[in-house]
């Protein structure tokens, strides 16, 4: 069911965001990249009615739900989100964000707000069909959201930094910097992790590295970045991705450091619900 709401939340945003993409940009400003950003809202749109309807219908579903297939629909989609997002985002296109004076704006919050969503919604979907399909590791997803941010954090702050560096203060355009080492470390970081939860080579000396390492780096530019003089005071897409690239980043550090909290609830209940079923069976034996 985790499944069906990501699909369905894709179909309905993919509407959106299509709908927004073509009051945005008319017909007579439209380049290629432009076209390619639509496109890819129009193939999401039926790619995500279509996976919707086989999760209701058993012959369909049956050829495209919980299997290969539905993980390699992912993954097309997703690919085409790579793309036209960092055509949508990308402050030199103008399309939902731009950049003035040192600041990034937005220019349009449906294009920018909702490009971002149906993104997002992509990879998760992505993380949970190859994590339930082949069976992959928990805290798959949770390094794939990771890896995401990091990639954004890194492309907006080089696209960024040229700018900034002409029109702001030195110590904005040294944190803008930093933002692109962080989202350069925390890429690679995150990339080997992915890696190594597709192959079943993660360790625990490695993921505690890699997650330590991650959480520090993110924490500082969480301070550095969107302080008064940060880059990313305002919002924009170094305020979310550093925000989001945080955000995961402690959500493995509290996997790492307690490890055990979810299986021990678990077993609780299970403890509980064993219980009881004994006593409803001592008392049906009482009564007998």
């Amino acid at each position: 069911m985790e499944r069906l709401y990501s699909w369905v939340a894709l179909t309905a945003l993919s509407v959106v965001i299509l709908a927004a993409l073509v009051d945005h940009l008319p017909s007579a400003v439209r380049g290629s990249k432009e076209n390619f950003t639509i496109a890819a809202a129009c193939i999401s749109l039926i790619f995500g009615f279509l996976v919707t309807i086989g999760f209701v219908v058993d012959s369909l579903g049956n050829l495209i739900i919980g299997n290969v297939v539905e993980s390699a629909i992912a993954t097309v989609v997703l690919g085409l989100w790579v793309f036209a997002i960092a055509f949508i985002q990308n402050p030199q296109n103008d399309i939902a964000t731009a950049i003035a004076g040192s600041t990034e704006v937005i220019l349009s919050a449906n294009l920018y707000f909702f490009s971002w969503l149906t993104f997002l919604t992509a990879v998760y979907i992505v993380g949970v069909s190859f994590q339930d399909v082949f069976r992959f590791g928990p805290k798959f997803t949770q390094w794939v959201l990771l890896l995401t941010a990091s990639i954004i954090l890194m492309s907006t702050s080089i696209a960024v930094r040229e700018e900034i560096c002409s029109n702001a203060a030195a110590v904005t355009c040294e944190r803008t910097k930093y933002a692109v080492a962080v989202g350069a470390i925390g890429m690679v970081i995150s990339f080997l992790a992915v890696v190594a939860s597709v192959m079943d080579k993660m360790s625990r000396l490695m993921e505690i590295g890699a997650t330590v390492l991650s959480t520090i780096l993110y924490f500082f530019g969480v301070i550095f970045l969107t302080s008064a003089n940060g880059p990313a005071s305002s919002f924009g897409n170094m305020y979310f991705s550093v925000w989001g690239g945080c955000f995961a980043s402690f959500a493995l550090l509290v996997g790492v450091l307690f490890p055990n909290a979810g299986r021990s609830s678990e077993q609780e209940g299970g403890t509980s619900n064993s219980n009881a079923n004994t006593s409803g069976n001592n008392q049906e034996e009482d009564n007998i």
